[in-house]
């Protein structure tokens, strides 16, 4: 049982690893959209990209047969069961609050960089639309002929 959680838990510190880099990420991010950068906001989107798809890869880390179900994981974070199972336990259940409160932060900063994002779009749609309906009020100058004095000579 103890091998199990070992397990588990290496799986767990991977995770938090991850979403603390997604983290850094979504605030890079933010702050560049905040400072106009658009190379950095692609970098840091790509690099978004990649940590969701090693979360993904992620998912099949966790053990599966004769190891430790989520419903017991959960159960195990939320009683004082992992104490009795040692160090490796408590280790667990400090790795399960952990991630926990890491994926509640990366989930408010995701929800504050889409408001961000939602904004700056609709700052760009003003700008397209004022850009549009200006153009009968500042129409091009149409180009006169050559003065009829110097046509002549």
């Amino acid at each position: 049982m103890e091998q199990e959680i070992a397990a588990v838990n290496g799986a767990l510190e991977r995770r938090i690893s991850l979403m603390r880099e997604l983290a850094r990420s979504l605030e890079c991010a933010q702050a560049a959209v905040l400072s106009s950068d658009p190379a950095e906001l692609g970098a840091q989107t790509t690099r978004q990209r990649e940590l969701c798809e090693q979360w993904r890869r992620g998912v099949s880390e966790f053990p599966r047969n004769g190891s430790i179900s989520p419903r017991r994981r959960l159960a195990m974070a939320n009683s004082h069961e992992a104490v009795d199972l040692g160090p490796t336990g408590e280790a667990h259940r400090v790795l399960i609050a952990e991630l926990s409160e890491v994926e509640g932060r990366v989930a408010h900063l995701n929800r504050a960089y889409g408001a961000l994002l939602r904004r700056a779009r609709r700052t760009v749609d003003i700008f397209c639309r004022v850009l549009a309906s200006s153009g009968p009020t500042y129409s091009q100058p149409t180009l006169r002929g050559a003065p009829a004095n110097q046509q002549r000579g």
